[in-house]
């Protein structure tokens, strides 16, 4: 007799993998293939009313670091480093959002509000004082599926906020502040609005390790994780998907990641394929194209098969889509937001990135960005030729940073402002500012 048991039970994790998947839907400009997510979120939701009442005493809904098609969300297996971390739900929330950045479908945030705020009711039952008193934190907590060394030779696993929950915790609550006020006319409870934001000016910050100078990965303790190149690499969630860290905005958290992110290299990290796909994205958020050619090569020559599929016995398609994903962050980014002279919040697009200098001539068609944008551009030795295609779908203010091909984060880069109407823009050399009107980004 034989016994077939599939691998992870044919569930869906949630701890990065059924999240990676997704990553590459909106750029590659394949929004729709998102919506049966949606579907899941809210089978989850119906299903994680019960877990957070029975579970936790909380109001809203939760779901651990596994699902299935039915929308289980109870915890999943036995073993610690996993199963008691109830943000897998949460974490799938912030598609929510993202969504909506990319597409501006009202219709389906409207409908998914009342899961978002489900969620955030869950969570602000969830959070309690840390033992100072200072800051709102998740406890107990964990950072998915890794442990660290304790005295006396132990190995730990639970802390006080760690600080990917903090992070997935601030973007849940951010989007969910975003979203309330992109729906105004939609009719659901806006009574837990004080609460969130109450909650958020409270949470736990992110700390750079002084023993280190990486980024501490079990909140405000410093631990030494037990697996120096463990796969996750789960306390650098807010440079991506995540958006808080960014070399504009925040550079020494960004000198922290490099660190954090080479420390894991330095003793084998990044080891399967879908791990190697979230270093890839990490680097190109970095703007460090000469490490994303190294990954992208690591991850064609190291965990791929010779069918293309991912390699993760049997093998992994997050690999394959988070790694997609990788590649077009290299070529193009929407997740910052600058600042415009009136005050007000302007898209900000980068172009090459992180473009590895071997990709010295190429092309890019129906690209999409936040806020709304399409684009198509091509590029040659290194650097962008001729007009950039802008297609505006909803009028929306931005602006186009343009990279030359090798550049890394902090070399000179020209920006050009893309018309505030709808339809096709060809931004062009023309538009450029004068050389004394270059900035840094």
């Amino acid at each position: 007799m034989f016994c077939f048991q599939p691998a992870w039970g044919s569930k869906y994790t949630i701890n990065i993998n059924l999240q990676m998947n997704y990553w590459a839907a909106h750029t590659s400009n394949l929004s729709e293939c998102e919506l049966p997510l949606f579907d899941l979120l809210e089978r989850m939701a119906i299903n994680g009313a019960r877990t957070a009442a029975e579970v936790y005493g909380s109001r809203g809904w939760c779901a651990h670091h596994g699902t299935d098609i039915f929308g289980d969300t109870e915890t999943q297996d036995r073993w610690m480093p996993a199963t008691l971390w109830p943000l897998g739900g949460a974490w799938l929330c912030t598609h929510i959002w993202e969504h909506y950045s990319f597409t501006g479908n009202l219709g389906l945030l409207q409908r998914m509000l009342p899961v978002l705020e489900g969620c955030c009711q869950f969570l602000l039952d969830f959070l309690i004082p840390d033992s100072s008193g200072q800051y709102l934190v998740t406890s107990p907590s964990l950072s998915p599926e890794n442990s660290f060394d304790c005295e006396g030779g132990e190995t730990g696993v639970f802390c006080e906020g760690s600080t990917i929950d903090m992070e997935i915790v601030r973007q849940v609550f951010r989007h969910y502040i975003l979203a309330t006020s992109a729906s105004k006319d939609a009719i659901f409870s806006t009574a837990i609005t004080k609460d969130v934001l109450d909650a958020l000016s409270r949470l736990q910050p992110m700390v750079i390790s002084p023993e280190t100078a990486t980024i501490q990965e079990w909140g405000l303790t410093d631990h030494r994780e037990t697996e120096l190149g463990h796969r996750h690499v789960s306390h650098l969630y807010a440079l991506h998907p995540g958006d808080t860290i960014t070399p504009t905005i925040t550079p020494k958290l960004t000198m922290a990641a490099e660190k954090t992110l080479l420390r894991r290299l330095e003793h084998g990290g990044g080891h399967t394929g879908w791990s190697r796909a979230w270093l890839i994205n990490f680097w190109a958020r970095l703007r460090n194209p000469s490490q994303c050619a190294e990954n992208i090569q690591a991850l064609l020559r190291d965990s791929t098969l010779s069918n293309m599929l991912d390699t993760h016995p049997p093998f992994q398609i997050d690999g394959n889509f988070g790694g997609a994903a990788g590649i077009i962050e290299c070529l193009v980014q929407s997740h910052e937001v600058s600042i415009a002279d009136q005050g007000s919040p302007v898209n900000t697009i980068q172009l090459l990135p992180s473009c590895p200098m071997e990709w010295n001539k190429g092309s890019v068609k129906g690209v999409k960005c936040r806020g709304g944008f399409e684009l198509d551009f091509s590029w040659n030795d290194g650097r962008i030729h001729g007009p950039v295609v802008v297609r505006s779908q909803f009028g929306n203010a931005a602006l186009l940073v343009f990279h030359d091909a090798g550049s890394h984060a902090f070399d000179l880069s020209i920006k050009a402002a893309v018309p505030e109407s709808r339809g096709e823009h060809f931004v062009s050399h023309s538009t450029f500012p004068r050389p004394s009107e270059v900035h840094r980004f």
